[in-house]
């Protein structure tokens, strides 16, 4: 038969103290009557000499804190792969969570629930963890309501509006790194330009959007076509609608919105950047032919995952402390983009 598990009153009776003792020891707590050093080195050395673990729900009740970080993503599927856009926070919510001594605590179940939903059963299921980081692209901004009134502490990865709270954020400067890629094709004499990718979140489309239109805004001339991102749901439209416009480039919100498409234009004959300039607002993995390097606009993912655990943990020890703070994004030029100048 298996041994039985070492016992909080098993140490206790070993070390000669009562249950009450070695329970303040092991949570680092002091009672009425202070705990010699001799005393807490003895009930130490008798845990390590049976093998003795903390039931961790017995210390969270004891301590009033579960020393859990939740992470919530609003995704079909928990972004476990590499490929996944928002893989590079989770690395990033990892490794500072370990640096602040938390442990993570991942909310995966979809409970039958699609979309998935932090209120499946009318509870608030991220209470298990002192704290959550929410991310994902399909938020739930009532949700995120929800949660400001209860005061529970939380962080969300991409600036979210809710309506009447004002919630901690860390997000991407999706403005400055949009006027930044425009910029790049207007020196490179583009003034036909299309933005495609318009949809949810609105925050990040509007500030994509508003970035291209300030950076053409000082070309006299310069237009710029909006189109849906649904639009790429119909080949043969957008395909129409690429060469009614007569654009030479076109701006993609993401890189998914990117990749597909490019592979639309590609199949259709259509060449990059020879025929038309194709630049992505996001970075991530892009399955293309493998000569083709994107000209993207870089997000600093693995930072934003540390800095909004960090704000979180500021959260979770003084809950007025409510904080926003974007990133800097940085173009990389690749060889999708094409100049117009010598034409």
């Amino acid at each position: 038969m298996p041994r039985a598990r070492p016992t909080l009153a098993d140490v206790a009776r070993l070390a000669g103290v009562s249950s009450g003792t070695v329970s303040m020891v092991l949570n680092k707590r002091s009672g009425n009557v202070p705990i010699s050093e001799e005393t807490r080195a003895r009930v130490m050395d008798t845990v390590r000499q049976l093998g003795y673990v903390p039931n961790p729900v017995a210390q969270m009740l004891a301590g009033g804190a579960s020393r859990l970080i939740g992470v919530f993503a609003y995704e079909a599927r928990f972004p476990y792969e590499r490929e996944n856009f928002f893989f590079p926070y989770l690395l990033g919510i990892e490794r500072e969570a370990s640096k602040q001594d938390y442990d993570l605590l991942l909310f995966t179940r979809s409970r039958g629930c699609q979309p998935r939903t932090i209120y499946c059963d009318g509870v608030n299921q991220l209470r298990r963890a002192d704290g959550a980081i929410v991310l994902g692209s399909q938020t739930n901004r009532e949700e995120l309501r929800m949660l400001a009134e209860e005061g529970y502490p939380f962080v969300s990865i991409g600036r979210r509006e809710v309506t009447g709270q004002q919630i901690a954020w860390v997000a991407s400067d999706y403005t400055g790194g949009s006027a930044e890629a425009t910029r790049h094709l207007i020196e490179l004499g583009h003034r036909r330009l299309a933005f495609l990718g318009m949809g949810p979140p609105a925050e990040t489309s509007i500030e994509k959007l508003q970035g291209c239109r300030d950076a053409l805004r000082q070309v006299a001339g310069a237009e710029l076509a909006v189109w849906d991102r649904d639009l790429l749901a119909r080949p043969d439209a957008f395909l129409q609608a690429v060469r009614e416009s007569a654009i030479t480039a076109l701006v993609c919100s993401e890189i998914a919105t990117f990749v597909n498409a490019v592979r639309q234009l590609l199949a259709e004959g259509i060449k990059i950047p020879d025929d038309l300039s194709v630049v992505s607002l996001t970075d991530g993995e892009a399955d293309l032919p493998i000569s083709m390097k994107p000209t993207v606009v870089c997000l600093n993912r693995h930072l934003m995952g540390e800095t909004a655990v960090r704000l979180l943990v500021d959260r979770m020890r003084a809950r007025d402390a409510v904080q926003q703070i974007r990133f800097p994004c940085q173009l990389v030029v690749g060889n999708t983009t094409r100049d117009l100048s010598g034409c």
